[in-house]
């Protein structure tokens, strides 16, 4: 018994099999994990360390440098970009593309922050990694509506607890708490005049404040704790803290201090939703296991279940990835659906309503049944994966229709219905086999690749493997059995059409074979030369109503005045019809509410401004007046707005680094390449983080005087942190939180200079020294920030683009003006941006591309043995990659990384009708039949499968091809336009080489 044989004997089993697998997709699209986008390893963290007190120059010196020097040694590590400022060095680390076993990673990372953490002087209040960054908040809600924002952080906790318990949330961060603390401002008067300085006070508020346990008490057969009170309970045991004066009396500490529940100062970061003060929740879902749209039903429905109970106040929903999730993947599936209703028309058309049902009804078995093994692999449902099976469909179908018109020429043979699905399967199962080897085989590299780029696109690769691996199970296995009853022999004038062309195509092989490939070689050779025309870029702006607006002011500006300035630009936002709302982050860049967005390093300078607009239109006009308007009328903020991105995160399409140890050079180099950028058309939001500097009261101390008086230079300090930030004197316990008790005077940072020269120093005998008796104060100028980018000094330039421009016009003209006048010879230049993340990606898969071109070619000589029709195979390939310019050009679609997709795709479909048009030149030479006779009979018998393929395919793309989305046209306009071009030149080339190079049996070399 032959193998078809044996499948027919159980074909029972084969179906019931192919029944099973259908439910089971038809089930894992009832209850897989569903998002919008791809996650990404978490291969990007923050560490934040805090000294306060400390210049920006001796963060550097302290800090930063140890670390930097103890990172570089973690093998793992990409890249450490660094800040140093005032008070706090923060450090942006980015594992290799290479690793996604980050845990590990970021474990060798912690070792190295130990040993650093040796070098480190004391004072360093904080030292802390963030390395789970990537992650964006399903829903992001606001509680509204009083100005207490005590009050608003207390019900923020309340609500956090309520939300914890729904099922699947995966963790709950607060943005906008104030950070309460219990705050006792000392009068500096009252001080004098009694002989009292600060660290008396700090240290009776210690004294009371010791947790010490009284043990317990036998009463019969009953224990009885002993509470001792030794710790502070109530704000009034803090209020009656008895201090001593210089006379040996005791006043309470309520007498000299004025004491409260404040927020913190200086003041932590605000949030505000649509002007009104918030305080926000970020709810995460655990990853990876969440159905999004359930898990917004179960947040709105929780939220509307305790809304009442948070009255007068209201809980408002901010932002709610669930409703993006749903809206995405609603419209993708009516392209799915639209692509297999395009092509089930197509093919019925072509091959009669019998057998056009027959191939039709591959597509949704085929679907459901990779969409059930996608689910069994821990597959996500998300857009990349749905575009998969789109872009797949057109493919696929093609295993079915060659079965199926393999069966009917067994049919019009004369044969019966056995012999013909008998024949056609031993004459396809092996050719399919190869075909399909060799398409995978073009996916392999795009599967391997490593990065954010190969993350982000994974599931394309993932979804059109296993979509042929099952087309080709299914049209071999499954479809013969099913066609062995259902099969018909269609009139011949369905394909009338089709011989007429397959008749040309003989005749041109046959008779004008040079003429043939010269014109074939002048129009690739016209098409390459339109290639300047096309547009780069490597991803796209995101198809979302939403405009991203960052804001800086110079950095010695305060919270306070970044909260007044962003306020002005929010309420003039709110003010026009084409904003319905605003999210504003001040201090901080807020809650990543998109994949793509880069969090900004917190600083009083900074602001961000979420905007929800009324259309996708409205985005441009909204970016316009930010750009002309806004920005004019304040000039001393940067102010740069944009829609969002896709792909891997970039911080803007062009990104210039500087770097230099001679500050001079560097800034020198900035003002150069900035009024380069200034000068291009192409060129918008121009801005660059060179430090403007910051003025500084440094205090000189007089060391002889300061010795004689017995004043320590440590006393000066603590006394003037003491006086402007305050002296911690522990935790009061009995709060929401432990929070910190703050001994300081009542004018805090608002001191004037003045009153920091007169107040009093406390020498080791307690007498009282006035600070402009010992030292003078003089403003000077001093570094504000410090950043490096792999431990060297960097100055960093972004630019965004115009409508219509690409960044690779941009990049041409700075070099073209840099080669003109050189920069600084100490300088040098780094490319970033989309220049950086476009090779970043064309290098992954250049790395894994071996492995693909191994199996293709392995796949082909397993088929054929012979290198003289490897090499005609081959040669369909750059018909292929050529063919994708005219339709990108004519669309107005820029070449990407989207469109290099589309080249990967046409390269597997160009090779499969390669490879079935010259497997029957090869069945007919084993015949008998001469090289004219097997060319012209190739050309018969697949001309029309060929062709019903590529239409299937173009149709196929066209929904996507005319959708609203900004990431698929490149692709499906690449794919369409390639394979147009590449069907129609393969149909002449590879019969006109066929005559030319096989001449003999074939299995010849």
């Amino acid at each position: 018994m032959n193998l078809f044989g044996y499948i027919h004997r159980y074909k029972r089993l084969i179906l019931a099999l192919t029944a099973m697998f259908m439910l089971l997709g038809i089930a894992s699209w009832l209850t897989m994990a569903r998002q919008e986008d791809p996650s990404f390893p978490y291969r990007t963290g923050t560490i934040r360390v805090v000294f306060p007190g400390v210049s920006a120059e001796q963060i550097e010196k302290l800090i930063t440098e140890p670390l930097e020097e103890q990172l570089a040694e973690v093998e793992e590590l990409r890249r450490v970009k660094s800040t140093s400022r005032d008070n706090v060095a923060i450090f942006v680390v980015e594992l290799l593309d290479r690793i996604y076993d980050t845990n590990a990673a970021w474990d060798r990372v912690r070792r190295a922050m130990e040993k650093a953490e040796q070098d480190f002087p004391k004072g360093v209040v904080e030292y802390v990694l963030e390395d789970r960054r990537m992650d964006i908040p399903a829903a992001v809600i606001s509680i509204v509506g009083t100005a207490d924002i005590l009050e608003l952080a207390h019900q923020a906790e309340i609500l956090k607890r309520q939300l914890l318990a729904v099922n699947g949330v995966s963790r709950i961060e607060i943005e906008g708490d104030p950070e309460k603390e219990l705050r006792i401002d000392l009068d500096s008067a009252i001080l004098s005049q009694l002989s009292i300085n600060r660290d008396q006070v700090v240290a009776a508020i210690q004294v009371h404040n010791q947790i010490i346990p009284g043990g317990v008490v036998r009463i019969g057969d009953h224990a009885l704790r002993v509470d001792t009170g030794s710790d502070l309970q109530q704000k009034s045991d803090v209020e009656s803290i008895p201090i001593r004066l210089a006379t040996g009396q005791y006043i309470p500490l309520s007498a000299i201090a004025h004491i409260a529940f404040v927020a913190r100062e200086p003041s932590a970061a605000q949030t505000y939703h649509n002007g009104m003060r918030s305080v926000s929740l970020g709810v995460y879902a655990k990853r990876g296991q969440v159905d999004a749209i359930v898990f917004g039903e179960q947040i709105r429905q929780r939220i509307d279940a305790v809304s009442a109970d948070y009255q007068p106040l209201e809980i408002v929903e901010t932002f709610f990835q669930p409703d993006y999730v749903a809206d995405r993947l609603e419209g993708l599936q009516f392209n799915l659906l639209g692509s297999i209703l395009i092509i089930a028309i197509t093919v019925i058309a072509a091959l009669g309503w019998r057998n056009g049902l027959l191939v039709a009804g591959v597509l949704p078995v085929v679907a459901i049944i990779v969409l059930a093994l996608y689910n069994l692999g821990g597959g996500v449902l998300h857009q990349i994966a749905v575009i998969g099976i789109v872009i797949s469909l057109g493919i696929l179908v093609d295993n079915a229709i060659v079965v199926v018109e393999s069966i009917v020429q067994e049919l019009q043979a004369g044969r019966s219905r056995r012999e013909a699905v008998e024949s056609a399967f031993e004459q396809m199962a092996f050719p399919l086999f190869t075909s399909t080897g060799t398409t995978v085989a073009a996916f392999i590299p795009l599967l391997l690749s490593k990065g954010g780029t190969g993350d982000f696109t994974r599931g394309i690769p993932v979804m059109i493997i296993l979509s042929l691996l099952v087309s080709y199970v299914i049209s071999v296995l499954v479809l013969p059995l099913v066609a062995e009853r259902l099969v018909g022999i269609p009139k011949h004038d369905n394909q009338r059409w089709i011989k007429k062309i397959s008749d040309k195509l003989i005749y041109i092989s046959r008779y004008k074979a040079k003429l043939a490939l010269l014109l074939v070689v002048g129009v690739m050779a016209l098409t390459i030369m339109a290639f300047p025309l096309l547009k780069l870029q490597f991803f796209p702006q995101a198809d979302r109503n939403q405009v991203v607006i960052d804001m800086a002011l110079p950095g010695d500006s305060s919270l306070e005045r970044m909260a007044e300035v962003s306020a002005e630009v929010e309420q003039k936002l709110l003010a026009r019809d084409d904003v319905v709302g605003v999210m504003r982050s001040v201090g901080m860049s807020g809650f990543r509410f998109y994949y793509n967005l880069l969090a900004t390093i917190d600083s009083t300078n900074s602001a961000r401004l979420m905007v929800n607009t009324r259309d996708m239109a409205a985005n441009q006009a909204v970016i316009d007046w930010i750009t002309h308007d806004i920005q004019t009328a304040l000039p001393e903020a940067t102010i740069i707005a944009k829609r969002l991105g896709q792909g891997p995160p970039t911080p803007a399409p062009v990104e210039l680094r500087l770097q230099s140890d001679d500050p001079s050079s560097l800034y020198q180099a900035a003002d150069q390449v900035l009024a380069i950028l200034n000068a291009l058309p192409e060129t918008t939001m121009i801005r660059s983080d060179k430090d403007s500097g910051l003025a500084e009261l440094s205090v000189n101390i007089d060391k002889t005087i300061a010795q004689e008086l017995g004043v320590r230079r440590d006393q000066v300090a603590a006394s003037l942190f003491g006086q402007t930030r305050g002296l911690d004197a522990g935790e009061f316990l009995y709060s929401d939180d432990p929070i910190t008790m703050r001994v300081r005077s009542a004018a805090g940072d608002l001191t004037t200079t003045a009153e920091l020269s007169g107040q009093y120093i406390y020498n080791a005998t307690g007498q009282s020294v006035p600070l402009d008796a010992v030292a003078t104060l003089k403003s000077q100028w001093t570094s504000a920030v410090i950043r490096h980018y792999k431990g060297i000094p960097t100055v960093t330039i972004h630019s965004e683009l115009m409508p219509g421009a690409a960044y690779n016009t941009v990049l041409k003209k700075v070099s073209a003006a840099l080669d003109e006048n050189p920069l600084p010879g100490a300088v040098t230049l780094q490319l970033g941006g989309d220049a950086e993340g476009s090779a970043d990606a064309n290098r992954a898969i250049l790395k894994s591309v071996p492995i693909g071109v191994m199996l293709l070619l392995l796949f082909m000589l397993v088929q054929f043995n012979s290198f003289r029709r490897l090499t005609i195979i081959l040669a369909t390939i750059p018909l292929a990659a050529v063919g994708i310019i005219p339709g990108l050009v004519l669309s107005d679609q820029p070449f990407g990384f989207q469109s290099l997709l589309g080249v990967i795709a046409l390269i597997g479909i160009v090779v499969n009708n390669a490879i079935v048009l010259l497997d029957v030149v090869d069945a007919r030479l084993r015949e008998g039949a001469d090289i004219d006779s097997a060319v012209a009979q190739s050309i018969d018998a697949r001309t029309a499968p060929i062709l019903l393929t590529t239409a299937t395919t173009v149709l196929g793309l066209l929904p996507l091809a005319f959708s609203a989305s900004t990431l698929w046209p490149p692709m499906a306009w690449a794919i369409i336009s390639g394979l147009l071009m590449s069907t129609l030149l393969t149909l002449i080339v590879i019969p006109v080489l066929c005559r030319m190079m096989l001449k003999t049996n074939p299995v010849a070399m």
